[in-house]
């Protein structure tokens, strides 16, 4: 009897425990559980110039909206649609969307209900999650040509959700040379005799179709598309191969880029760290600012057409 009781409170311990992490995500910031908590976070995060300037939004621009990098920590983007965020969690009880019948995703409706939920909040007035919630789940037509219009200009964005995205493969072998130790980099080098560059598949081939977006369309995308190379596996793939030449001092062209698959392992067996906590160098200057500062001072609120001549991130 004894036993079981001083069982109880270790056991206690482990759920508070775990009810902690899952409150504070890997960059110490504050996940929240439901939209009331979600608005008084954006409050915390957004200058008063920022705030104003949300408030005269209408839902219509919701689209055009980037630079709020709050939303990216709570893991409401594109490639988070299995986040274990507990947000994420709370909005799928109201979300219920078929993309192959919509045309859209998920992640699409819970981000505009954040939005919608906080401009309400700044108006003063009230908001039906769940009858909100309804709405969108009918309305797949609007919010898909939305989604596309931002897809289009994602195909030549420099940069998406605050991480930069290269211009060709000279460009990622730049990038690929800040990001990577130089472990990393000797592991590449000298492939395992065995598995080859399989072994980093799930590691930083994972890393590379998520945050370049080879699966959801970027400019690095279209540019293996132009060479022919139309898998996003393959353009991993022909990332590692090529990476790893040129560390070897080979002369890497476009002429020799043809696609080359990369066998799905086993199971992986190099560790790649940066996925997890990427370094902040390879963010954009915005979203570093942002880390640093835990504000957002502005965000950008323009259609795409607005946006003019692609700009060198600072690296």
């Amino acid at each position: 009897m004894l036993k079981r009781l001083l069982t109880v409170p270790l056991f206690l311990s482990v759920l508070c425990c775990s009810a902690q992490s899952a409150a504070i995500n890997k960059q110490g910031f504050y996940v929240p559980q439901n939209l009331t908590e979600a608005n008084e976070q954006l409050d915390k995060v957004l200058s008063p110039k920022a705030k104003a300037k949300f408030k005269q939004l209408t839902p219509s621009d919701f689209e055009n909206v980037s630079a709020l990098f709050i939303l990216d920590e709570w893991e409401l983007g594109e490639w988070q649609d299995s986040s274990s965020s507990r947000l994420v969690s709370y909005l799928n009880t109201y979300v219920k969307v078929n993309p192959l019948v919509s045309g859209y995703a998920g992640w699409q409706v819970r981000r505009h209900l954040v939005l919608l939920s906080y401009l309400r909040h700044l108006q003063n007035q009230p908001f039906d999650l769940a009858a909100e919630a309804r709405t969108l789940n009918a309305r797949g037509d609007s919010l898909a040509q939305g989604i596309e219009r931002v897809h289009r200009r994602n195909l030549v964005a420099d940069s998406i959700d605050g991480v930069y995205i290269p211009r060709d493969i000279r460009d990622s072998f730049g990038q690929l040379d800040r990001m990577l130790s130089e472990a990393d980099k000797q592991e590449l080098k000298h492939p395992d005799a065995e598995q080859g560059l399989a072994r980093f598949h799930f590691g930083l081939g994972l890393w590379m179709r998520n945050n370049w977006q080879l699966w959801g369309g970027s400019r690095l995308q279209q540019y293996f598309e132009r060479l022919g190379i139309t898998h996003p596996d393959d353009m991993s793939g022909t990332l590692l191969r090529a990476y790893s030449a040129y560390l070897n001092g080979q002369v890497v062209n476009e002429k020799s880029l043809l696609p080359s698959p990369v066998p799905t392992p086993v199971e992986s067996t190099v560790s790649f760290t940066a996925p997890a906590k990427q370094k902040r160098s390879q963010y954009s200057k915005p979203y570093r600012e942002f880390l640093r500062k835990r504000r957002i001072a502005d965000f950008n609120a323009l259609p795409p057409e607005a946006y003019g001549e692609e700009v060198e991130i600072e690296k």
